[in-house]
């Protein structure tokens, strides 16, 4: 099942839809993600979903799994791609890679005495702007509506910037494209709606606790705590902080 999500903090809206619900009914849930974290706290809203909100448990949902290590750990394990199509996306320099062996084939790496992977390296992915296939992220555009990473090919990135063919905003990544979403405040509301009918609707059914307001911890003495974080000892000192933030009384380093 692909959520189509743009941040992870959209997949309990997405759970809680009607064609969500229908297709996990009586079946064993997989979940996988690069290295294994938001799956797991994914996984973990869903147990308990099973445990609280009897319209999932309705489901008869036959078991929650997850990857163990991510997507990065079954590389490892299973060097030609093993079941895995395509590229992984990751948030670093590389922005997608692919499974060490079915990699090596693309860029010529791969040894003479290695059977070719089991995986295709066809392409699963398109160029945003002319539609041929297209697998790699370059040039750091974004999406002009909602900011994800935009593929857009060799020739298309080179046209923008020589000035022959712009990339505008009508170029947008597949999921806007999708959902009819053409500007930035279109995004937002909808968001803002979607997150405001699930959480209208989990108050109603008691698994959502309304807000308590805050309320401020006793300080007798009246002392205030500053807590400043990367801060290096070796290009700062306690005079240039007594200087700077008149009436400190203590200065703590925490190493």
């Amino acid at each position: 099942l692909d959520p189509k999500m743009r941040k992870s903090t959209e997949f309990p809206v997405w759970l809680d839809k009607p064609e969500t619900k229908e297709m996990m009914k009586g079946k064993q849930v997989l979940m996988y993600c690069t290295g294994g974290i938001r799956c797991e706290r994914a996984s973990a809203l869903l147990k308990y979903k099973m445990e609280t909100d009897p319209e999932i448990k309705e489901l008869g949902i036959q078991g929650v799994y997850q990857l163990q290590g991510g997507i990065d750990k079954y590389f490892k394990e299973f060097p030609d791609g093993g079941y895995w199509k395509g590229k992984n996306y990751v948030f670093d320099k590389r922005f997608a890679h692919a499974p060490p062996k079915v990699d090596g084939e693309l860029h010529g790496k791969a040894e003479a005495h290695e059977k070719p992977a089991a995986t295709t390296t066809e392409m699963m992915g398109k160029c945003e702007a002319c539609q041929k296939p297209w697998d790699m992220y370059r040039g750091k555009r974004r999406c002009p509506t909602c900011g994800v990473p935009s593929l857009i090919c060799k020739e298309c990135f080179l046209a923008d910037k020589e000035g022959r063919k712009k990339l505008g905003k009508e170029v947008r990544c597949d999921l806007c494209v999708e959902q009819g979403i053409k500007s930035k405040r279109e995004l937002r509301e909808k968001d803002k709606n979607e997150i405001e009918e699930y959480e209208s609707k989990m108050k109603r059914r008691g698994l959502l606790q309304p807000e308590a307001g805050h309320s401020k911890a006793p300080n007798p003495d009246n002392v205030t705590r500053l807590r400043l974080k990367n801060m290096c000892r070796k290009n700062m000192d306690e005079a240039t902080l007594m200087d700077t933030l008149p009436g400190i009384t203590h200065i703590v380093w925490r190493t």
